[in-house]
């Protein structure tokens, strides 16, 4: 009988990994809520961040972890009051980088570039284009880029050597945690396989199955499944007897592992159907489940304690930096008042009036509206109207997102 020696390829698994598009790193993107507002939701030492910073921030982590496959399960606020924790750690940091004097050279922050275009596969240029569609410059995201690698300069200052983990250490925690690296039985598996082309006919399907199930009672009646699998198997493995060796999951269609891995050894399946057509499987033999030698899997212990006793030394860090600071968060303090003394009327809009009259008249009712209160917390009054009002002209396209973020800056930097 003729042999058909189709390749493995039709009923293994694919191996080949779905195609991955790196973010580029810091790049921001539009925030998520849409709010028109902008205002002051917290100061580390003097240094203002705004709401819409964390929006911005906070869309970043939303994409990733979507992107990831693992949605968040905190709901708007959470994220929000998550996101602005993380943007006064690292102004703490940035701040405690410079009181030590550190810096970060050009030639740094240029190799942290040229490794993200390499990882994205994009030129400079291309980079450029992406940047001036989100309304940022080269020198904002270098900027960014810059930050990352003080905050990492600064941790590595401060944190040293404090990840070492003796083996002892390692030794308890494999012991303990044995069932963490369990290898599963594996069994040893050979098959007889007859293929059914996609789209095949109901009839065509039936012979298959029906020319199966006579190898099959063949097999029950004590017949060699070695032999038998070299005269009938469809599949380039028949002439070493079926044989497809140790499994480990993931490798296979789900059908064929669902089976196979539930064999005992010397067991023979009944008929299994995939899509690539009919299978009979044999479990040679079955290896017991064992945990994985300690040498194996103790680069990957001394990781996961390393990774614990610095994250404790970098929280107990944090706590200090943030003790010894002034912070001071209003990110979900009077909210509605917020709203009301922030938003502004676009009635002028409908008249033709210009950006200039727009502004003046902002202007105006700013100054009134403060006018009783101190000199600091008007001059942060004053400045949230204005974040507020050009984060309105940016909504309606009256600027472009690029003059936004130069305008929302340079009110920054006024203070």
């Amino acid at each position: 009988m003729r042999i058909l020696k189709s390749k493995m390829k039709f009923w293994r698994k694919s191996s080949k990994p779905a195609a991955v598009v790196l973010g580029l790193i810091l790049l921001l993107a539009q925030p998520v809520w849409a709010r028109v507002v902008d205002r002051v939701v917290a100061t580390v030492n003097g240094v203002i961040i705004t709401l819409s910073t964390v929006q911005e921030r906070a869309a970043i982590l939303m994409q990733q972890m979507q992107a990831s496959g693992n949605p968040s399960q905190m709901n708007e606020k959470q994220v929000l009051e998550a996101t602005l924790n993380t943007i006064i750690e690292e102004k703490l940091q940035i701040q405690e980088a410079k009181r030590k004097g550190l810096g970060v050279e050009e030639e740094a922050v240029q190799t942290a570039l040229d490794d993200i275009l390499g990882k994205n596969k994009i030129t400079i240029e291309q980079m450029e284009v992406m940047l001036e569609n989100e309304g940022r410059s080269l020198e904002i995201y270098k900027n960014h880029i810059r930050n990352q690698i003080l905050t990492s300069k600064v941790m590595q200052y401060h944190m040293g050597k404090s990840g070492r983990v003796s083996d002892r250490r390692i030794q308890k925690y494999y012991f303990q945690h044995q069932k963490d690296f369990w290898e599963p039985k594996k069994p040893f598996v050979r098959h007889i396989l007859f293929i059914v082309e996609e789209g095949a006919e109901g009839q065509t399907r039936a012979a298959k199955k029906e020319q199966a199930g006579q190898v099959l009672r063949k097999i029950r009646s004590g017949e060699d499944f070695t032999e038998l699998a070299i005269l009938h198997s469809e599949d380039v493995s028949a002439s070493s007897g079926g044989e497809i060796g140790w499994l480990t999951k993931g490798h296979l269609v789900p059908e064929f592992e669902e089976v196979a891995f539930r064999l005992k050894a010397g067991e023979v399946s009944d008929i299994v159907e995939s899509r690539y057509g009919f299978h009979i499987i044999k479990a040679d033999k079955v290896t017991s489940g064992e945990p994985e030698p300690l040498e194996k899997v103790k680069g990957k212990i001394e990781q996961i304690l390393s990774f614990k006793v610095r994250k404790k030394k970098y929280n107990n860090w944090i706590k200090d930096l943030k003790k010894n600071a002034m912070i001071q968060v209003t990110l979900f303090e009077n909210e509605d008042a917020g709203k009301e003394n922030s938003e502004l009327s676009l009635e002028e809009e409908s008249s033709g009036a210009d950006e200039r009259h727009w502004e003046e008249a902002s202007n105006v009712r700013n100054e009134r509206a403060v006018k009783s209160v101190g000199l600091k917390q008007k001059n942060f009054q004053v400045m949230e109207r204005k974040l507020a009002f050009i984060k309105k002209l940016r909504t309606h396209k009256k600027i472009s997102e690029k003059e936004y973020q130069a305008r929302k800056q340079r009110l920054l930097d006024r203070l």
